[in-house]
């Protein structure tokens, strides 16, 4: 049975090409110059308090040269934030109304990419789930854990239950699915 069991991990990892990709959990965006700088942190630093209470995230705007970091514990208000600067940055027009604008169109589209990238994953290994499990799985795309991003690791051991459960005449969809939602 010892035999049997590599034999079947063997054929299983064979099928599986994976990618590792190493991502860091602090975002960092460029700026063109120092004058840019002045401009994000406003008047008495207005600007700079309405970005991070619109996106709830803590901006770091030191000595580092054409560079403004941000920072916090939740990847996808980070990425939020991320693409609300870079608007703001090629917009030029930076003042409160302007960053809440900003920061509500960047939820938006954030939003929107996560919707597509857990449709695209449910898609790809044939599955049906709930919408809200389809939105929380599309999460883990800007989630990462020990330098692997969470929804590819997702993916693979997906294709990696599948495979074994082919391999052992064990019910593929259920194995899939039950691995597709072992994050969760």
């Amino acid at each position: 049975s010892n035999q049997k069991a590599q034999d079947i991990l063997a054929v299983a990892i064979q099928r599986s090409a994976s990618e590792i990709v190493a991502e860091t959990t602090v975002s960092v965006v460029p700026i063109p110059n120092d004058e840019m700088k002045g401009r994000l942190i406003g008047r008495e630093g207005r600007n700079i308090r309405a970005l991070e209470q619109a996106t709830g995230v803590d901006l770091i705007i030191d000595d580092t040269p054409e560079a403004v970091t941000i920072s916090s514990f939740d990847p996808v208000r980070r990425e939020i934030a991320r693409v609300a600067l870079n608007r703001l940055i090629q917009d030029g027009r930076i003042h409160p109304a302007r960053i809440e604008e900003m920061a509500a169109k960047a939820k938006t589209d954030v939003e929107a990419e996560i919707q597509k990238a857990g449709e695209q994953v449910v898609q790809q290994l044939g599955v049906q789930l709930h919408p809200e499990l389809v939105r929380l799985l599309g999460r883990l795309k800007f989630r990462t854990s020990y330098g692997q991003n969470q929804l590819q690791h997702t993916l693979e051991v997906a294709w990696l239950s599948s495979a074994i459960a082919g391999e052992m005449s064990a019910d593929v969809m259920f194995c899939k699915r039950a691995a597709l939602l072992h994050d969760i």
